[in-house]
């Protein structure tokens, strides 16, 4: 029996605790949550866990299609790999999908979701994948993404999601990330990117003390680094997309857009 699934067998042996003084940080891709979750840990001087999915993805472990479809539980998947997991601050972009989930398995921790303006979200994925706003043109790009996290995001799959191409599938996944955050929002901290970006140190600030923790340690000179590649962000949406994509991330996400304080 290899090592790492001897460690993965006692590993479920042992409770995973209350989750006291931890901290989940859930939000879509490319909303900030590698800053803020960094940022956070730093501000305590804890460590940071970031992206446990996208780890063991490289490791190879096969997880996602039970996960997503309920056939395995996050906490059976946390046991066994809590390695992956091991963090005072963790924080993954398919955490959204588990809100409740994680009330359950850690009734003492915290939970924060990040959201960004859905527009601003989507062309920041696009960007940072050098992707056009037409899913038409975009179609033979395809193909460079054919396993990994992104593909997920792209595709739609693990978790399943609706949509005929990619702007439609990012429009529902922060759609439906952003209901799973309104159905638990009286037990998890929001925080906006917009409002982050006004005021790192300030924002990080609050947002700990908000929790309940003790921001001890200076992070001004952490505040401006790049934790993840810079997308381009000038111009308006409409230079970015055309009017009919505009429509189509609207329409699904428009129900929601008053509930986070975004507008067309």
């Amino acid at each position: 029996m290899a090592v790492n699934t001897i460690r993965q067998v006692l590993n479920t042996l042992y409770p995973l605790g209350t989750g006291e003084g931890k901290v989940i940080v859930a939000g879509m891709p490319k909303s900030g949550t590698t800053a803020i979750a960094a940022l956070l840990a730093a501000s305590i001087g804890e460590k940071v866990c970031s992206d446990p999915f996208y780890r063991l993805d490289k490791q190879g472990v096969r997880y996602r299609e039970k996960l997503f479809s309920g056939d395995r539980a996050l906490e059976s998947l946390w046991k066994a790999n809590r390695h992956i997991f091991k963090g005072q601050v963790v924080k993954d972009p398919n955490f959204p999908f588990f809100i409740a989930d994680m009330n359950d398995i850690f009734p003492a921790a915290k939970q924060v979701f990040i959201v960004r303006n859905p527009f601003d979200n989507i062309r920041s994925v696009l960007n940072r994948l050098e992707l056009p706003a037409d899913p038409v043109e975009g179609e033979r790009r395809m193909a460079d993404f054919t396993s990994g996290g992104w593909f997920h995001v792209l595709n739609g799959v693990s978790p399943e999601l609706p949509g005929s191409n990619y702007l439609e599938r990012m429009a529902w996944r922060w759609r439906i990330s952003a209901e799973h955050y309104l159905k638990e929002q009286n037990t998890v901290r929001l925080i906006r990117y917009e409002d982050f970006r006004s005021d790192k140190a300030a924002q990080i600030q609050k947002l700990a003390t908000d929790l309940g923790l003790k921001p001890s340690c200076d992070i001004s000179e952490l505040v401006d680094v790049q934790y993840q590649p810079k997308g381009k962000s000038s111009g308006s949406y409409e230079s970015f997309y055309d009017r009919e994509h505009l429509d189509m991330i609207g329409s699904v996400v428009e129900p929601l857009l008053e509930s986070f304080g975004y507008g067309r």
